[in-house]
Formats: C-alpha cells, sequence, structure tokens
C-alpha cells in the first residue's frame, strides 16, 4: 500500500515533531511544507528529503501529492485552515488547542460528509500503555482521576503567551492532556454536573500561566487537575483511582522512555499499580513496551483510518476530540463567570 502524502502548514516546534514522526512512519511520507514566508518552509525542509516548500496555504491545497494535511497553525487559524483542506478533498490531522466544542464539531462534522478522517492530535492516545490501562481488570471501576502536567515557563515571545492566537493560554494548551485523560480513564457517561477553576495569569500580557479547578459529572465520577508553566520543572502525573486500588504514572504526557522530548531507554515505560494496605514497597509496576514512539503511532494511525475508511473507528477519535472539548469549554466558563 502506498504511504499516505502528507503536507504541514506551520513551521514551528511541534511542526518538526510530527514531520519527524512521518519520517519514522510505516504509513506516511511528508510531501510539501507550507509558511506564510517561503524561506521559513525552505529552511523546515531543508534535510528533510522530498519535501517540498511552498508559500500560502493555498499552493499546499493544490499538490496532488498531498493527501492529508497536519495543521500546525495558532488556535485561532485552526479551523479555517482544516475546513479548507477538507474543501480540497484533503484528511486532517489538527493540532489542538482548539477555539471551542463547535469549532471541532464543524471540522469532524465537515470531514465525516466529505468522507474524510479528521484527528486530533494528542500522541499519548496512540501509546499502547493508554490501552492497556483501559483494558485493566485489577482497578475496579473508575471513579476519580488527578493530573498535573506542567512545563517551564516559555518566555513571552512564544505563542503559548500570545493571548491574541491563544486566548485559552495554560489551560486550552496543558489541560487539553488532563481532559483528555478524563475521555480515556474516567470515561464518565453522564453530563458534567459541576467545573470550577481558578487561573492565574501573567501580570505583563494577561496570558492564563497556570490553570487549577475540578470537573465532576453526573455519575459520580470528578477529576482534579493542576497544569501550568510556573512550577520551574516538567511534571506529568496522573493517579486513577478505582474500587479495588490506584494506577499511577509520572509521565502520563510523554513516556520517559521514547518520546520526541525524552529518550531514555533505561527508563521501562508502564504504569504502577497498588491496592490494600499497601506501602511504596509493595506498588506493582506493569511494564506496557512499544516498539514506536506515541507520536510515531499517532501518525501511523491516522494513516490507517484515512486509507481503510473504517468510520466507526474515525468517529470514536472525533467523538474523544469533542468531549475534550466540551470539558474544557465547560471550565474556561466557569473560571470566567
Amino acid at each position: 500500500m502506498a504511504r499516505l502524502g502528507f503536507g504541514i502548514v506551520g513551521t514551528g516546534l511541534i511542526a518538526g515533531v510530527v514531520a519527524d514522526a512521518i519520517a519514522r512512519s510505516r504509513e506516511a511520507r511528508l510531501a510539501a511544507v507550507s509558511s506564510r514566508r517561503l524561506a521559513n518552509a525552505t529552511g523546515f525542509v531543508a534535510g528533510r528529503p522530498g519535501a517540498v516548500a511552498v508559500e500560502g496555504v493555498e499552493a499546499l491545497l493544490g499538490r496532488d501529492d498531498v493527501e492529508a494535511v497536519y495543521v500546525a497553525a495558532p488556535t485561532t487559524a485552526k479551523e479555517p485552515i482544516a475546513l479548507a483542506a477538507i474543501a480540497a478533498g484533503k484528511h486532517v490531522l489538527v493540532d489542538k488547542p482548539f477555539a471551542d466544542v463547535a469549532s471541532v464539531a464543524r471540522m469532524s462534522k465537515a470531514a465525516a460528509n466529505a468522507g474524510l478522517a479528521f484527528l486530533d492530535a494528542t500522541h499519548f492516545v496512540h501509546h499502547p500503555r493508554t490501552a492497556a490501562v483501559k483494558a485493566s481488570k485489577e482497578l475496579g471501576t473508575p471513579r476519580s482521576l488527578h493530573t498535573a502536567f506542567y512545563i517551564p515557563s516559555p518566555d513571552r515571545g512564544n505563542i503559548r503567551l500570545d493571548v491574541n492566537q491563544e486566548p485559552t493560554g495554560a489551560l486550552g494548551d496543558l489541560g487539553w492532556y488532563s481532559m483528555r485523560a478524563v475521555v480515556e480513564y474516567l470515561a464518565p457517561a453522564g453530563r458534567v454536573a459541576k467545573a470550577a477553576a481558578v487561573l492565574e495569569r501573567d501580570p505583563e500580557n494577561g496570558a492564563v500561566v497556570r490553570a487549577s479547578g475540578l470537573i465532576a459529572f453526573e455519575g459520580g465520577e470528578a477529576s482534579t487537575f493542576d497544569v501550568g508553566y510556573t512550577a520551574g520543572t516538567v511534571a506529568m502525573d496522573l493517579s486513577l483511582f478505582g474500587t479495588a486500588g490506584v494506577i499511577g504514572m509520572d509521565d502520563f504526557v510523554l513516556d520517559w522512555a521514547d518520546s520526541f522530548a525524552y529518550k531514555n531507554p533505561d527508563l521501562p515505560v508502564g504504569y504502577t499499580f497498588r491496592t490494600g494496605p499497601a506501602t511504596r514497597k509493595d506498588v506493582t509496576f506493569i511494564p506496557t513496551p512499544t516498539a514506536f514512539a506515541q507520536e510515531v503511532l499517532m501518525v501511523d494511525h491516522f494513516a490507517e483510518i484515512a486509507a481503510s475508511g473504517d468510520l466507526a473507528r474515525r468517529a470514536a477519535y472525533a467523538e474523544a476530540a469533542i468531549q475534550t472539548q466540551r470539558y474544557l469549554d465547560a471550565l474556561w466558563q466557569a473560571a470566567r463567570s
């Protein structure tokens, strides 16, 4: 089967991460890269054989060798680019954050109506560990989840702190992973019963640099979260509390062993489990090895659903993105009310 030809809109750090994942993929190839400035695209494709640089989105969408588009643009520009790509007959892989749940629904619906694949670019969803935790029996019924995701503070020139392009700041950027963990691991069936969030803003530009809060559901499930740029280090902690024990990870977003940010093959990837009156020495570690980094698996899975036309799988991914954004919207509204 021919590999899926990708075009990338954007030349930032995460665009480079996905370009490298495409290069390592068994199912995809990088065909072209677009930027508003041709020089940026030219610099991006240097050292990436087979990829050409083009100026502007329209030039990318007009190429026959581009079958799918990865949208790595600012939040305020994502939907127009994705809809244009869909109108041009391209599958779309769109990076978070998103503007709101209505935006995610419009993109996913447009893709479905056109017979195309839509996927949000959340890496950890595609790691074998996620499937292993969801299938685990030892936890019992998941009832409560706590997550914390911090990265060191970016400088004020970073797009993350540009309120005009990334209005929800750390809540949309990092809180996305906390809410996606709710979707994947807690999997509440009922509607949101309560949402509360506190935002900390940069004193100079007003950007959200930290968000902490709670979201609870009609079925009694609840999740607390703490995310931001203010801790001075990387933290990626997750604790999932079930009726029979607790599952834990200290790298739930980017595994320490093999992800774009970390390469520590001596650190086994997996999760911990404890039950009963256990102490630290009684914690069990369950390994979940993978032959490929999670960002590579994401590209592979996207190429598979694009090629196969698997409507059920496409719909499941789209619904997970919609639910994630719905929870973020509830928190954003609560924080501003």
